[in-house]
């Protein structure tokens, strides 16, 4: 099968699978209900995915690939690490609170194939590695804990849009908050 042709059928049954989990949940999706939703056999979705749990696999790596893909192409041209974080602060929130998003969150409370659980966790890493690079820049020597306060912040904020609160307002007090605290570590390592 031509490579062309296999990625609009794996597309079109991602598609349907992220419809069909919007509609009723993680839980009902099934490989019939993605079968039923393309128009394909059973069979034919087992051509492109082995399981479940495989297709749920590739929709969680192709969000988590999309947010790399989205932040590294905003900052890497950027060299003011306030401004590399206040973007990845931006991007992330516009990215999280993307109306699909709740449907990958829930995704990635699934048992993962132990094959694509290794990549899962290689994208998520490059994600924070992003943020770690123009943490470290500014001299702070806890730069893990810092990203890891970084990535709450953000989380809460998420929370916070998901709620019903104001994006920019959210992204603003972010930004706000998370850089006022980079600055008060950075104040508070020795020699600085």
């Amino acid at each position: 099968m031509p490579n062309k042709v296999r990625d609009s059928r794996q597309t079109e049954i991602l598609d349907a699978a992220l419809t069909e989990i919007s509609i009723n949940g993680v839980e009902a999706l099934t490989m019939s209900r993605i079968a039923s939703r393309t128009g394909l056999s059973r069979t034919a979705i087992y051509q492109y995915f082995s399981s479940r749990e495989h297709v749920l696999a590739e929709l969680l790596i192709n969000d988590l690939a999309d947010l790399a893909n989205a932040l590294d192409a905003e900052i890497s041209d950027v060299e003011d690490p306030i401004a590399r974080i206040r973007a990845w602060i931006r991007i992330s929130l516009t990215h999280i609170a993307k109306g699909d998003h709740n449907v990958i969150r829930e995704i990635s409370e699934v048992s993962l194939p132990d094959d694509l659980r290794g990549t899962v966790k290689a994208l998520h890493g490059q994600f924070i590695v992003s943020l770690f690079s123009p943490v470290s820049e500014l001299g702070i020597s806890s730069t893990d804990s810092a990203c890891h306060l970084i990535y709450s912040a953000v989380h809460a904020a998420a929370k916070r849009v998901e709620a019903g609160n104001d994006f920019a307002t959210e992204v603003a007090e972010a930004e706000a908050f998370v850089i006022s605290g980079v600055l008060g570590m950075k104040r508070s390592q020795p020699n600085n």
